[in-house]
């Protein structure tokens, strides 16, 4: 499919209906119809810049230092950075929409609720470092603006964010991320099988069974199966990759690297973050930024569930491991190579921000395919894969903004969630 053709499905979504933001739990899946932004909606904004930063995107940026500066050995690897994301801001979005129906319009206790729950959530998350977060927390406490009222609303909120995060994090200890593989790889033609020797163990082999956001199952949008090994199809791919390795140019060597992510804040730090600065250049107040958020990295995380449910059913071999030739200019991941786990996760968070921030569409959506393209030019991923991921970072993006729901649903304060 054409960089025209997948923009031009991005900018049709900002016309879908709803979109959907959990605020209930079920055995299932969690939901709350929000309206989706409408075309230029987001712009509109722009034209009334609020007071100060949303707390949500404080936080984001607190969460992404703290993963940041994690050291090697015990940073969270991708999946459960993404993972921490989403829970975060569906906790930061639904203390403040709780915040909203109990305290109304006054900023001071969304921004409470918001803290409060970003720091309970994180902690939850992170039990260890607990401590950091409250005294993050008593920061943001202490630099409340000095009228009384406005501190009592802040903490009025705080005690909203609590509660919700409490709820939050009891459905996060139930969504099957840390289930526990007992299976072995399976051995033939064409099968992945581990870079290390000794052979280790695939790495999170049952997350497409994780409890999804917004999908009903890890495997609502699984892709067929890939080319035949060996097969005409399949051998056209792999030299596809084979001359990418031979004739590697420097700015395909950038690209790959680059897009590699594998210090920081990772992929989902990165993403998070083209969403924080787009929230804060275009003005967007304190419950349409964890809005965004929460819409962006929960549907990140359900792409990643789906891609994983499709590496798990067909288990391809990476193409470096095929054709001893092809050269790896960055880390080699521990998991079968159909599909790009960064072609679904890239493709969603960037199909997302697009729709809410129509004017940069086109770029946002380059950048995901050059997201995608980056693990052809660095060997370990077929031109299929990159295909596959985007097919499901496309399908995904449209469920999560056009879930069950109206788009003139109302809040329960009666403004228009489309305002």
């Amino acid at each position: 499919m054409s960089m025209r053709m997948v923009w031009s499905q991005v900018v049709t979504m900002t016309a879908v209906a709803a979109s959907l933001v959990a605020t209930a739990c079920t055995d299932h899946h969690m939901t709350d119809p929000v309206s989706a932004p409408p075309p230029n909606a987001v712009l509109r904004l722009a034209t009334s810049p609020v007071e100060q930063p949303p707390a949500s995107i404080l936080w984001n940026s607190i969460a992404r230092d703290f993963i940041a500066n994690k050291p090697a050995t015990a940073k969270p690897n991708q999946q459960a950075t993404l993972r921490a994301f989403a829970y975060l801001s569906l906790a930061q979005y639904r203390a403040v929409v709780a915040a909203r129906q109990l305290h109304g319009e006054r900023v001071p206790a969304s921004r409470g609720a918001a803290a409060a729950a970003s720091a309970a959530m994180l902690s939850a998350l992170f039990p260890a470092d607990a401590a950091y977060f409250a005294s993050q927390l008593q920061l943001q406490e202490n630099e409340t603006s000095s009228s009384d009222d406005a501190r009592r609303a802040f903490a009025a909120g705080e005690v909203v964010g609590l509660a919700v995060a409490d709820q939050v994090a009891q459905s996060a200890r139930t969504d099957g991320f840390d289930a526990v593989w007992t299976g072995t790889v399976p051995v033939a033609p064409g099968l992945w099988s581990s870079d290390f020797d000794p052979p280790r163990a695939p790495l999170l082999p049952l997350l497409g069974q994780m409890r999804p956001f917004f999908m009903s199952s890890g495997h609502q949008f699984r892709p067929g199966p890939p080319p035949k090994f060996g097969s005409k199809r399949y051998l056209k791919a792999l030299a596809e990759i084979r001359r990418f390795s031979d004739m590697r140019r420097p700015d395909q060597l950038r690209i790959a690297q680059f897009w590699a992510m594998t210090t920081g804040s990772l992929v989902a730090g990165f993403w998070n973050e083209q969403a924080a600065d787009r929230i804060v250049r275009y003005h967007l107040d304190e419950r349409r930024a964890a809005h965004a958020l929460a819409l962006m990295n929960m549907a990140a995380m359900d792409a990643n569930i789906a891609c994983h449910d499709a590496k798990y059913t067909y288990w391809l071999i990476r193409p470096y491991r095929v054709d001893a030739n092809i050269t790896v200019p960055i880390t080699k991941p521990q998991h079968p190579s159909y599909p790009s786990n960064h072609a679904c996760v890239s493709g969603t968070a960037a199909y997302l921000l697009a729709a809410f921030f129509p004017s940069d569409a086109e770029q946002l959506v380059a950048m995901a395919d050059e997201a995608g393209e980056s693990r052809l030019y660095a060997g370990i991923h077929y031109r299929f894969d990159k295909d596959a991921g985007l097919r499901i970072a496309r399908q995904v993006s449209a469920l999560a903004l056009g879930h069950e729901g109206d788009e003139d649903d109302a809040d329960d304060n009666g403004e228009s969630a489309r305002r």
